[in-house]
């Protein structure tokens, strides 16, 4: 599953422009799954009223600038007894993190966040990533995220993080 969101504007009859959140969910097959429209929040729905455009950046300033940063990715293979905290590992703002469990021993692996601790299966594959919050400007993940692993897992973790 992929999602992108596309900032829009909703543009009334006396030219009044609103700013809102395309979101667009994509199936593992590329095909498009759903979409919906949100306020600048992310998580608000929003209904259009008006025409619906592409905004126009030089009149509008309720909408963050978009900027590109370089994202890199990573990956940590765990085969035996260990711990592993990717926020003490990663150099940059972590994004995203994936955990997936190859195999599993006698006991098998857990993951630590700031929730508490959760029990991992085999095949099992459990994905945290940062949605932007325009509102804040903010778009990264907070730890604690750590893996703990038996004799006999195998687990992938992979992460990406920007500078």
């Amino acid at each position: 599953m992929d999602v992108e969101y596309v900032t829009l504007c909703d543009v009334a009859a006396d030219g009044t422009s609103t700013p809102f959140l395309r979101r667009f969910t994509h199936a593992a097959d590329g095909t498009l799954s759903a979409t919906a429209d949100l306020a600048l929040d992310g998580v608000t729905a929003y209904t259009p009223a008006g025409t619906v455009t592409v905004c126009d950046a030089s009149s509008d300033t309720t909408t963050p600038p978009v900027t590109t940063q370089t994202a890199s990715s990573h990956r940590q293979v765990l085969d035996s007894a260990q711990s592993f905290d990717v926020f003490a590992t990663a150099a940059g703002t972590v994004e995203s993190v994936t955990v997936t469990v190859i195999a599993t021993g006698t006991e098998g692996p857990s993951v630590t966040t700031a929730s508490g601790t959760s029990h991992l299966y085999g095949g099992e594959s459990v994905t945290w990533s940062a949605l932007p919050d325009v509102a804040a400007g903010s778009d990264e993940l907070t730890g604690p995220l750590s893996v703990e692993t038996t004799a006999g897992d195998i687990v992938a973790v992979s992460w990406t993080e920007r500078p």
